[in-house]
């Protein structure tokens, strides 16, 4: 790709926690190949940046961004569209992760945010605890009495009630919308009937997840596989797998604030473009083994890439209109709530 010389050049980026040491790798040889330097620091959430952009704060020149929130920051004016004449390797991502085979994206020519990595909440099962003859396959195997108030399961809103949809309706995630109430109903009600008396650690987010398999607080339930590799890395004797049913798949990927301009704009999108280019993801993959929305050549494929089971079952995963479930996640969370307080 030709470009102007931008070298002296500075975008300041953040992200989320644990992706930025792959992060910093990936600058420092992007510096080391164009001048253009990246700060970057981490962040708890991408909504907390947006809510800093709408109150006009901040010198933000590219974050990480989940695909849920591309709907609202685009329709709220928060980010820039991405040049695609200035990142060629966006042929390099998969198809069903481009515009037009995708629910965040207004039409097949706009990449509002560019998706470069994703993941999925997993089954996860400590193999010295677990009590059943058969490692399990399924949500539902969760549901053994055995198992009573040893699983763990997640709160949020959207890895709660997609998590109880797709063991009911696998192969139907995008028609929750259109068969909403009497489908929540059976949620709502498995949560309640089924889940509830199962469960003894409804989990917060994943570093109380990450507490809960490392004390052996729980036998098994809900997890991220980037954690488990982390606790399979610490000793822990812990396993998981994508459940025959499917999955949540979360969406990452990098944004360019509204307001952003050249030279500062360019240089962003350069490393966008950098990031997509697999010959440069081997160092990032050691320490974030993170799926990708681009095939990476085994060559530049760390262990933790290989064995992530959000890669090696990437067919199981199902992507939620992020519309439909940014608009029902408040009412979610509350019922959530009510059920686990009952």
């Amino acid at each position: 790709m030709e470009t102007d010389d931008l070298s002296g050049t500075t975008i300041t980026f953040m992200g989320y926690g644990n992706h930025i040491p792959g992060i910093n790798s990936l600058a420092e040889d992007f510096e080391e190949e164009t001048g253009i330097k990246v700060t970057a620091s981490p962040f708890d959430d991408d909504w907390q940046v947006l809510a800093r952009q709408r109150a006009g704060g901040g010198d933000l020149d590219l974050f990480q961004m989940s695909m849920r929130a591309v709907p609202t920051a685009r329709e709220q004016d928060l980010i820039e569209p991405v040049r695609p004449e200035n990142i060629p390797n966006l042929e390099n991502i998969q198809s069903k992760y481009r515009p037009e085979n995708t629910p965040w994206e207004p039409d097949a020519g706009t990449w509002t945010a560019v998706p470069n990595h994703f993941g999925s909440n997993s089954l996860a099962w400590n193999t010295e605890l677990w009590p059943l003859e058969e490692d399990p396959t399924s949500w539902r195997d969760l549901l053994d009495p055995e198992l009573q108030g040893e699983v763990g399961y997640s709160q949020r809103p959207n890895y709660a009630v997609c998590t109880t949809y797709l063991q009911f309706y696998p192969d139907e995630p995008l028609q929750f919308e259109e068969n909403y109430e009497e489908r929540i109903a059976q949620v709502y009600d498995s949560l309640e009937n089924e889940w509830k008396p199962q469960v003894g650690t409804w989990f917060g987010g994943g570093s109380q997840a990450s507490q809960a398999f490392s004390n052996e607080t729980v036998t098994a339930g809900h997890q991220f596989p980037v954690i488990v590799a982390a606790l399979q890395s610490d000793g822990n004797p812990i396993e998981n797998t994508i459940p025959e049913e499917g999955a949540f798949q979360y969406l990452d990927g990098l944004a360019i604030p509204a307001g952003v301009e050249d030279p500062t704009r360019e240089a962003a999108e350069m490393f966008i473009n950098y990031s997509l280019d697999p010959a440069n993801r081997g160092e990032y993959l050691e320490l974030v083994p993170t799926g990708t929305t681009f095939a990476v050549p085994e060559e530049y494929q760390s262990e933790g890439y290989k064995n992530n089971v959000a890669v090696q079952f990437e067919d199981r995963l199902s992507v939620f209109d992020p519309v439909f479930v940014g608009s029902k996640a408040d009412e979610w969370s509350t019922r959530i709530q009510e059920i686990i307080r009952a």
